[in-house]
């Protein structure tokens, strides 16, 4: 037993589609995905239908795999073994090409924003218009100052990302994922480094964008505060596994203890204070070459 008195059994391996009742179609499908580095064993099984349309927010402890997942859902990362689906084309199998076709369908906020740091915040978020689209200037302009102003960015244009606070980084980073108009948003971590009130300004962000965009959103975190506020449906990462999975209102009435000590963040449970190894670099990495992957997604 741990210092607590609990018993540390691995995590339950679960089939997390949702069943019964009115569900919603899923925008992205999980099936049996597993990947390691090395000899560590970082995801395992997981199975996991993503509502359209709907917030999902998926948390666990540090270390458990969260980022590595998101990147499984875009292709930065393949599975030793399992599925994808976006629509009807499993990831993990598309060619390079097939793959930045997918990536179009995604906007993705790294954690601090990954931004160009020799781009001001202007070409920062024109730069998927130009890799993608043949819009004029004018079309590029009109669009780039629409979503700054979503993000209350206007003004700011003309600075670089090492002028900026962290929240305006995160928030840059946003408007850049939203030019596209994906169907698909991705948020890694994005309350890393913010204080709680202009954490609470972001999820009433997030909130509106889902609103007036309804588009399918996805956010990885361990900020407990932000998967009350915003979240439609919460998964729970541990151990490897996808612990449990879905409506917010149940998740917060789980009797199940890895869910109930990690959503109430109580020193007593299953969840001991170094269990959780950090991740390979993967988990946490990045870099400008890395978002530089999801935003150029060029098509050859």
């Amino acid at each position: 037993m741990d210092a607590v008195g609990w018993r540390l059994r691995p995590a339950k391996r679960i089939d997390s589609r949702l069943s019964g009742g009115d569900v919603p179609e899923a925008a992205i499908r999980v099936k049996h995905l597993t990947k390691s580095f090395g000899p560590q064993t970082i995801l395992e099984d997981i199975t996991m239908d993503i509502p359209k349309g709907a917030i999902t927010v998926v948390l666990g402890p540090s270390g458990t795999g969260k980022s590595v997942f998101l990147k499984h859902l875009v292709g930065l990362l393949k599975p030793d073994s399992g599925e994808v689906w976006v629509g009807d084309q499993n990831v993990p199998a598309l060619s390079e090409k097939e793959l930045y076709a997918v990536r179009k369908r995604f906007g993705v906020l790294f954690q601090d924003g990954a931004l160009f740091g020799s781009m001001d915040i202007y070409d920062n978020t024109a730069f998927p218009l130009r890799e993608h689209t043949r819009k004029s200037d004018s079309e590029i302009r009109q669009i780039v100052m629409e979503k700054l102003d979503l993000v209350g960015l206007v003004g700011a244009e003309k600075k670089l990302p090492g002028e900026i606070s962290g929240g305006m980084k995160k928030r840059a980073g946003l408007a850049r994922a939203l030019v596209l108009e994906p169907e698909i948003i991705l948020f890694d971590e994005p309350d890393s480094g913010l204080d709680p009130v202009r954490t609470s300004f972001l999820n009433e962000l997030v909130l509106d964008l889902k609103q007036q965009l309804g588009s399918t959103m996805m956010i990885v975190t361990h900020h407990i505060p932000s998967a009350r506020q915003v979240a439609d449906y919460i998964g729970l990462l541990f151990r490897r596994n996808l612990v449990s999975f879905g409506p917010k209102e149940d998740m917060f009435t789980s009797k199940d203890p890895v869910v109930k000590q990690f959503l109430a963040g109580d020193t007593v449970g299953p969840i001991g204070m170094s269990e959780e190894k950090d991740a390979p670099a993967a988990d946490d990495e990045d870099t400008e070459e890395t978002s530089e992957i999801v935003v150029r997604a060029a098509s050859g």
